[in-house]
Formats: structure tokens, sequence, C-alpha cells
């Protein structure tokens, strides 16, 4: 009876003493007994000895920055359906995005050292072998309680108690823990009863990463929150439509293939640095997504796609056109988040940046040095401009509602960012309602095109390939028996 006593007033002492107090005299065994309660709120060993299991997560969210117009975001419903084999190390993911006019429907089957992806509304597959067992549908499983719980089991002697908080008036006790890649994760546990309400994910560059889980019910014998709201730097992100667990599914089904699908092709690799002459006098250079288009005027540049490695990339394409000029113009497509970055470079080159009127106020907000406004050049609404060489069109695609297109007249050549890029050396690409209504633009300006280029990418397209494509192009709906897209 003594000890029992002692036990509870150790326990209640804890509860009462200061945060940082606590966090400075943390025990393993308190800290084991947090996570014992942890594991037995969850299912106990109906989780911890499972040898596989299914994790459905369908949600919806803001992508800021990434909509038709600056001031509203774009809102991506994303479905998600991932079976983890824990006794044979291998994963299998079904998906289905509804990005903007479109959607995506692919299985990906991870096994050993090799991931396919199976695009199931155009019946191809490619190998995605960066898609390891760590990394294949790891934002799910950072969106799982259930999985999470089953993780603190696995770090005994790795967490640090961190002291007590509140969730909506509830007790909660804090673990951390410090992953080798120096991210923070703090636990918050209810202290009744042993539910992980919060996981807070301290991330070097995307700042502060919150999961908030709630609406806890239990099914196959294992807990798991019905809710999930996902939150970067205090902005909701994501938010839960439908989610629900299942253990030892039917790994069959899971892991199996379409023997019938055909390959996508070859791809081009990008990750080193290049540079290529495209047309007379215009060059692209760069790597990965990184790429900027440079066209050459009698006494200057033009540059247009991405200005995070300008420099480097700006030196690379005079290198090889032997035209030491500077760059005088850097021309702003659109205002979604990859095209705003860096324009700190341009401006540091002597650059003016040409901009749709409609989007000058979000991208001046992503410059952080102090411009005149001469260094700003704003095109009126769907306006014709004219820049040296090189003609501007803003015109009203479904990516964005002013898109400024490039058009080079003595190259009969487009130049745009976003709407049909791909890796892809030589096969027709996967084909989206964007790109029709794209082809429906540029149709509409009766301009004399043989050449579209991408600039994010290194293929280029005839306009009559382009034309083909865009022209046999059927929307894409969700084929029988596919729960995961049944509801459009």
């Amino acid at each position: 009876m003594k000890k029992l006593i002692l036990v509870i007033l150790a326990s209640t002492l804890l509860q009462a003493l200061p945060v940082a107090a606590q966090s400075t005299t943390p025990t393993d065994n308190f800290t084991q007994a947090i996570v014992d309660k942890v594991v037995a709120a969850y299912g106990g060993d109906a989780l911890l000895l499972a040898n596989s299991i299914k994790v459905i997560d369908y949600n919806k969210g803001p992508w800021p920055g990434e909509g038709e117009t600056p001031d509203i975001p774009e809102l991506w419903r994303i479905n998600e359906e991932l079976t983890i084999d824990f006794a044979g190390q291998r994963k299998s993911l079904l998906s289905y995005r509804v990005p903007r006019t479109t959607i995506d429907l692919e299985k990906w089957i991870q096994q050993g050292e090799r991931t396919i992806v199976y695009d199931i509304l155009h019946e191809k597959y490619s190998e995605q072998n960066w898609a390891t067992f760590a990394r294949l549908g790891a934002s799910l499983e950072r969106s799982s309680d259930t999985l999470h719980a089953r993780r603190l089991a696995s770090l005994k002697g790795e967490l640090d108690y961190a002291g007590n908080d509140y969730f909506r008036g509830r007790l909660q006790q804090k673990l951390t823990y410090l992953t080798d890649s120096g991210e923070r994760y703090t636990y918050f546990v209810d202290q009744a009863n042993g539910l992980i309400h919060k996981m807070l994910r301290q991330h070097s560059r995307a700042g502060s990463l919150l999961y908030v889980f709630a609406n806890h019910s239990t099914d196959s014998k294992v807990a798991f929150a019905r809710d999930m709201n996902f939150f970067v730097n205090g902005e909701l992100r994501l938010t839960s439509v439908h989610r629900a667990i299942e253990l030892n599914p039917d790994l069959e089904t899971a892991f199996q293939g379409f023997d019938e699908f055909t390959p996508w092709g070859e791809t081009i690799d990008a990750s080193e640095l290049t540079v290529k002459a495209i047309s007379d006098g215009v060059y692209q250079a760069g790597s990965g997504r990184a790429l900027t288009v440079f066209i050459e005027q009698p006494d200057h540049y033009i540059a247009m796609g991405s200005a995070d490695a300008l420099a480097e990339n700006f030196a690379a394409a005079k290198e090889l056109s032997q035209q030491e000029k500077p760059l005088n113009y850097f021309v702003v497509t659109h205002h979604h988040n990859a095209n705003v970055r860096g324009l700190d470079n341009a401006l540091a080159l002597g650059a003016s940046l040409v901009v749709a009127e409609q989007h000058r106020d979000t991208i001046l907000s992503h410059i952080t040095v102090t411009e005149d406004d001469h260094k700003i050049i704003s095109l009126p609404p769907r306006a014709a401009f004219k820049l040296g060489g090189l003609e501007l069109f803003d015109i009203a695609t479904a990516h964005s509602s002013h898109y400024l297109l490039a058009y080079l007249p003595a190259a009969k050549m487009v130049l745009a960012e976003d709407h049909y890029v791909t890796d892809l050396k030589t096969t027709k690409p996967r084909i989206y309602h964007d790109m029709v209504r794209f082809a429906d633009a540029l149709n509409d300006l009766g301009i004399d095109v043989e050449t579209l280029v991408d600039i994010r990418g290194w293929r280029r397209f005839s306009m009559e390939e382009f034309t083909q494509w865009t022209r046999d192009f059927t929307p894409k709906t969700c084929p029988p028996g596919y729960t995961i897209c049944a509801n459009g």
C-alpha cells in the first residue's frame, strides 16, 4: 500500500511541476509508461504484431500560391490508400488526385529495389525507384496517428518527456523525438486515455507542421482518428474527408500489377547543368526544373523561366553564345510559387521584371530588395506587347487567369511554362484538359507557330503533333470497380 501511495504522489508531482522543471527530470520509466499507454489505446498487440495494415485517407485542402488567381488558392482533393506489408517490407499505394480540370489515378507498387507506377487511366507504367520503402507514402504515414503509435513503440530510449499541455481542455503529456536529419517530433498524448491528439513536426525549411487528430474510433481492433487537419505555420493545408483502417488486408490484390500496360518510354536526364541553343540566339540552361531561357537581342538579353539559379544559368548561356551582354528584362509568366522564387536574382543582375498587371502586387511581395518603379513593367489585361524580337500575350488558361505567353516570330516558336512539360524523350506525353485549353487559347491568337517549348523541360513539340494530341483528347472518368474515385 505504501508503494502505491508513493507512485501516485510522484505522478502527481510530475504533473504539477512547471514544464521547464519537468523536462529536466524525466525518467525512462515514466516516458515508457506513456508509450505503453499509447500502445494500449491503439490496440496493443493487435497493432504491434500485425503483419500488414491498410491506411485509407481521403482529404482536400488549399495550395497557397497555386490558384488560377493570386488571391484564391487552388483546392486539391487527394484520396489515398496505403498498404504496408511489414513482414515482406513492401508497400502498395493507390492514389487518386483531382487538381484543377483533370483527374489522376495511379497505383504504386514498391517491392525490394523496384517501384513501378501504373497510370490506370492511360494504361501506362514507369519505374520510379526513388520511391523506396521508407519514402513511398511517407506523407500519408505522417498523417496517421495509428502508425505514429506503432512507431513510438519502437523508439524506446530515444524519446524525451517534455511536460504537459492542454488540447481542448484535456491534459496532454508531451513526448519529443529528434530524427537523424534534425527534425523534431512532438507528440501530445491524452493523459486519461493515451490517444494522440496532436503531432508537431519542426522542419528546417518548411517550418512548423502540425497534425491535429480527433474523433477517434476503433475498427479492426485498432484505434484511429476519423478527423485529421494539417497546418503549415498555422495555415490549414489539408482536412480529412474520409479515413479508415484495416489490419491484415488482402495483399494479393494490393500488390497485383497490370500485365497489359505498356511503358511510357525513355526519359530525359536533367540532373546535370546543361545549356543548349534551341534556336538562333535563343538559349536554354539549367538543371532539374530550374531551367531558364535567354533570348539574345542586339545589345542585351531577355530571360524567362526559373530565377532560382539565374546567375549560374546566365553564365552558361553566355559561355555558349560567346556574347557578353547585360540582362535587361526578366519575364515573369505568372504568379505561382516556382515562378516568383529568386526574383531578387534578376534584379541583382540589373533586369526589369515584366509582369501581368494583375500579378504585380503578388510578385512585388516576393521581392526583398528595394527597387524603383521603373524596374517593373506591367502589361495591361489581355494586351499584346513587344519586347524587342519577343512578343508577349496576356491569355487566360486553366493554370492562370492572366498568363504571359511568349512568342518569337522569327523562329515561329512559343515559349511557355508548366502547361505541357514532360520528361519523355520521344513518346506521346500524358494529355490533360489544361493542355487542351492552352491549345484553344493559342489557336485564338492566330499566330504562326511551328515549335513549342515548355521552359521547365528539354522536350520540344511541333505544332502539328501538339494540335493532334489535344484534338484527340477525351476526358477521363473513374474506371468500374474503383471505390477510391467512385464519387468523382
